[in-house]
């Protein structure tokens, strides 16, 4: 966070440098507001591809901070091991679902956030999350769906949840099979 780039994405989204991440994340909504198609706040003082070029800032400086706090967070949790992380967090084994909730929670976006971020319909986000196996696409779709998702998260290994997530719905279906 310390990069002089980021002072600047800091000066974007309207908050001083340090600011905790719930802060950033209502500032970035904020200025996304101001800066939307139709806002009162700048129609008569942008011409659209000035506005849409604000709005392109907004978004990238955002990407850019979040990174900061995904990647300080992750450092911080290797240094202090002995933090106790919630059940879900700790053991997506119990529900994928519930894990990738939770840790899109504890970084302040919500599901349009990621899919403005990732093109996906926030309803197949919030039935991933909720696991609602039978409102779920094909697996090839799901599949890059979930790699997607996981990858906004910074999630190590997001083809490994994304093989895990499968494997439980074709056991489902195995189950229901028989």
């Amino acid at each position: 966070m310390s990069d002089t780039f980021n002072n600047n994405d800091y000066k974007i989204l309207g908050v001083e440098p340090g600011a905790d991440e719930k802060e950033v994340a209502r500032s970035y909504h904020r200025m996304k507001a101001i800066y939307s198609e139709g806002s009162l706040s700048t129609y008569s003082l942008l011409a659209d591809d000035e506005r849409q070029e604000m709005l392109d800032k907004i978004e990238k400086a955002y990407m850019r901070i979040t990174r900061d706090y995904s990647r300080s967070k992750a450092s911080e949790e290797k240094a202090h091991p002995e933090i106790e992380l919630s059940d879900a967090t700790s053991n997506p084994e119990e529900s994928l679902g519930q894990y990738l909730k939770t840790l899109r929670e504890d970084l302040g976006l919500t599901l349009k956030d990621i899919s403005a971020r990732t093109k996906i319909r926030s309803t197949h986000l919030e039935n991933i999350e909720l696991e609602n196996y039978s409102q779920l696409p094909a697996a090839v779709y799901l599949r890059g769906f979930i790699v997607e998702f996981a990858r906004v998260l910074s999630i190590e290994d997001p083809e490994g949840l994304a093989g895990r997530y499968l494997e439980v719905i074709r056991a489902l279906e195995d189950e229901e099979e028989d």
